[in-house]
């Protein structure tokens, strides 16, 4: 008897010792799982839906950064990456997945946005020229340019009408003197000007369809 009762004090130890150390283990183990990591890396990262559908993706194109969310049937919504340029750009597009809206850099340096229609064509533009001045830019239904507003060589404002061919109709611009307008028939040459000579005088001077002086006041 003292020998059986002798093994089952040592079961009991050993039994005491074991659930001491499982509970350990799991209280241990449930802790480490609620720290937070300093940093998670990866090559690249998927949100997706119940059906396995990607919603956004994380990865890299060409060494750049590049994220893009989609639909729930796989089209393209929003895209942030690195143009070609090496500035930042974001392209936002429609149920289709087609191009509608662009914020990128220009070649020359500074912004450049643009919105398109619904037949994916450019309707309307706007950023930093290569002397870093504003500019903006209207087109029609097929992407022609139609209104252009910027600067003048000389300073001052600058803004053309043009025909569907991208040929100058109207023009306006303030150099110092003051300003001005140039009126062109189809032939791109101008037919009328008024406005400020460089003396600062007014003048209204017309011109046949070849571009010859016909009156002029004063």
């Amino acid at each position: 008897m003292s020998s059986l009762e002798k093994q089952v004090r040592i079961s009991r130890i050993i039994i005491v010792m074991l659930s001491g150390t499982i509970c350990t283990f799991f209280i241990t183990g449930f802790k480490d799982k609620q720290q937070v990591p300093e940093v998670i890396q990866a090559k690249k990262f998927e949100v997706v839906d119940n059906s396995g559908a990607v919603l956004v993706r994380l990865n890299a194109i060409d060494g750049q950064g590049n994220f893009t969310s989609y639909s729930t049937t796989g089209k393209a919504l929003v895209k942030l990456f690195s143009s070609t340029g090496g500035g930042g750009a974001i392209n936002t597009f429609d149920t289709d997945g087609e191009i509608n809206f662009k914020v990128t850099r220009t070649t020359e340096g500074g912004g450049y946005m643009a919105l398109f229609n619904g037949n994916r064509k450019e309707v309307f533009e706007t950023g930093c020229t290569d002397k870093n001045t504003g500019y903006l830019q209207l087109n029609d239904n097929e992407g022609e340019k139609l209104v252009w507003m910027t600067y003048t060589q000389d300073g001052g404002g600058y803004m053309s009408l043009q025909n569907r061919y991208n040929n100058n109709n109207i023009t306006f611009s303030t150099p110092d003197a003051g300003g001005r307008i140039g009126i062109y028939n189809g032939s791109k040459t101008r037919i009328c000007f008024l406005g400020t000579q460089d003396n600062k005088d007014g003048n209204l001077t017309l011109y046949n369809a070849g571009g010859t002086s016909t009156t002029s006041l004063p």
